[in-house]
């Protein structure tokens, strides 16, 4: 007897192919038969006539490491699709822990504090999540901030001999636990003090494991294409593939370039090289507030940047940077103007202002904007997270049609009782792919959206057993109406759930039924090479 039989289904089984009608049944987990299954009964049978079936949608871009402590279930993923998330990105990864670095994690975890940390390095964080109400999968890769800070800090300098040895045996650790990938972040200090040299060599670890490199590059505006060549150049020399992140061209004067970066792409696949990007469907992104600053001024951490903005002298300093949208700092890819505050700590003088332009908080207070910022980076006790109004909707259409590209939300799994402004793809990434671009734009088929969500990220990760609608394959499924799912969420109203998905189904267990959590606990941690 199966456990679950779906039938009458539109089946878009991931691979790109067209649809076609039929069942899906699910046994032990997995999916037992598809096509026309009469052959045996069901434990339950779910009529879906109308609606279609697919592989759950894999998410290669996430930050939800970073908010599962709080937010277990992941409302906000799980409700869009979402089966599998892949965290670790950006450089960013809440292990390995140094204890006399402990700071970096705290200014990683939105929630703050946690009251217990019950982790030190990426198996004891596999395990810690392990024993959390997981509603979905999660796959995990080390980041390199965090490795780079345990070894020496927040220099700007190059490691000595001993500090890269230790920082190769940190990531060498991380892939035996069981993570994915290393990634970058060559934005965020101190991953953005080093030079290529370092970064192949921390990349070239994964080799061994067959691990890849992701990376959010060290420009997505004035310094793109030099960027991209750069990603590029690790993954030649390291022997390992590469996946870029969230991939766009940032700031008006840069729009366009997309073109050059995605042919970039294709000649370096020619030529041999596992290269894929992702990407999420809207003209903002989003991040955190320090990252407008110039690099040196977030030498030594959060606090250290704090202290330097007390000092009259630099802070005018850090001020005329901004001003003039210094090559490294943020502000040659998000101008003040482009800055809407998402969220600040519960008890800021700010919090009213979520939802706001900077420009507009600095014009109630009667302020330069750029000192409203500053003001907020100096005083503010939690992390301020930002969205920034950055890309050309010419060039998201651009990005998402390419073959390689797969889609990410570049956000966190929360629900409504989050609170603050965050960006919208939080909650919607995958149904406006769904609503606006195949549906309403139609610069997509269905099947190969679908194609983009599933099997495309599922190589990615090696998993050939998941991502498709195939017999033997996990049972990872989402269930939607494709004339009805869309993103409710939007950029004034973001926690709102995704409309028109039925059922998403994990590992064999139904999770979400008709837009509501059924609380079963059925995500698992994924490890390279279990």
């Amino acid at each position: 007897m199966y456990d679950l039989l779906l039938s009458n289904a539109r089946i878009v089984d991931g691979t790109g192919s067209p649809r076609y009608q039929g069942d899906v049944a699910v046994e032990g987990g997995k999916i037992a038969a598809v096509g026309e299954v009469s052959d045996r009964e069901a434990r339950r049978v779910i009529d879906v006539e109308g609606a279609v079936v697919a592989p759950g949608f894999i998410d290669l871009h996430s930050h939800s490491d970073m908010q599962l402590p709080e937010y277990p279930r992941g409302e906000s993923m799980i409700t869009q699709g979402i089966t599998t998330q892949l965290v670790g990105n950006c450089g960013l990864s809440p292990f390995p822990v140094v204890p006399e670095k402990i700071e970096f994690l705290y200014n990683l975890l939105f929630f703050g504090k946690p009251k217990q940390l019950d982790w030190h390095d990426a198996a004891t964080f596999m395990t810690y999540l392990e024993n959390l109400p997981l509603a979905g999968n999660v796959a995990l890769m080390v980041g390199h901030n965090a490795i780079r800070v345990g070894a020496m800090g927040y220099d700007e300098r190059e490691p000595t001999d001993t500090e890269l040895d230790k920082m190769k045996k940190l990531v060498a650790d991380s892939f035996e636990a069981g993570v994915f990938g290393f990634s970058t972040g060559l934005i965020y200090v101190p991953g953005s003090y080093s030079k290529t040299s370092e970064i192949i060599e921390l990349a070239a670890v994964g080799k061994k494991y067959g691990g890849f490199y992701s990376s959010h590059i060290r420009g997505e505006g004035l310094t793109l294409l030099d960027a991209v060549e750069e990603a590029l150049t690790v993954g030649k020399e390291a022997g390992v593939g590469v996946q870029l992140s969230h991939h766009k061209a940032a700031g008006k004067q840069n729009w366009g370039k997309i073109k050059t970066s995605l042919k970039m792409i294709d000649d370096a696949r020619a030529a041999g090289l596992d290269v894929q990007a992702d990407q999420y469907p809207y003209t903002a992104g989003s991040t955190s507030l320090p990252a407008l600053l110039p690099q040196w001024a977030m030498e030594g951490g959060v606090a250290a940047m704090k202290q330097r903005l007390r000092d009259p002298e630099t802070y005018a300093r850090v001020k005329q940077a901004i001003y003039d949208e210094a090559a490294d700092s943020g502000a040659s890819q998000f101008p003040i103007d482009t800055i809407v505050i998402a969220r600040v700590g519960n008890d800021s003088i700010f919090k009213p202002f979520e939802g706001k332009f900077v420009t507009e908080i600095a014009q109630a207070r009667g302020e330069d904007p750029v000192d409203t910022a500053l003001t907020m980076l100096r005083d503010e006790t939690s992390p301020i997270q930002i969205v920034v109004f950055i890309m050309s909707e010419d060039d998201v259409k651009e990005v998402m049609q390419h073959p390689l590209v797969s889609i990410g939300t570049d956000g966190s799994g929360i629900n409504p009782g989050a609170g603050g402004k965050p960006h919208p793809r939080t909650y919607g990434t995958f149904p406006r792919v769904l609503e606006h671009y195949v549906r309403e734009e139609r610069i997509l088929s269905l099947e190969e959206a679908i194609r983009k969500m599933t099997s495309l990220p599922a190589r990615r990760l090696g998993r050939s057993d998941m991502g498709l609608v195939r017999p033997g394959c996990v049972a990872d499924l989402v269930v939607f109406n494709p004339d009805t799912i869309s993103a409710g969420a939007t950029y004034q109203e973001p926690h709102q759930y995704a409309k028109g998905i039925s059922q998403v189904i994990v590992n064999g267990q139904i999770v979400i039924e008709n837009g509501v959590d059924t609380g079963a606990k059925a995500g698992k941690v994924l490890r390279h090479g279990a």
